[in-house]
């Protein structure tokens, strides 16, 4: 079974590091996050989630790469904590 995002579009396997660096939109980031992309723009806003580009000081981007690291690094064992 392929995996979906939330408007149902196949999630592309990943074939090279090309598709992992591209630059995707705040939309697209929030269907690959399951978040909403109101939740991303108060992450920005609050210097928090995952890290982002700022091009021509205005349009925002994420590529897949640092949001694939980002959740990753939000993985938490259920030793030893609350």
């Amino acid at each position: 079974m392929t995996p979906t995002t939330k408007t149902s579009r196949p999630i592309p396997t990943p074939v090279n590091s090309a598709w992992l660096d591209e630059a995707i939109t705040t939309r697209e980031a929030s269907d690959l996050l399951s978040i909403s992309v109101t939740t991303l723009t108060t992450w920005r806003s609050r210097q928090k989630g995952p890290g982002f580009l700022k091009l021509a000081g205005k349009t925002v981007r994420y590529q897949r790469r640092t949001l694939f690291d980002w959740m990753a690094s939000q993985q938490h064992s259920h030793q030893g904590e609350d």
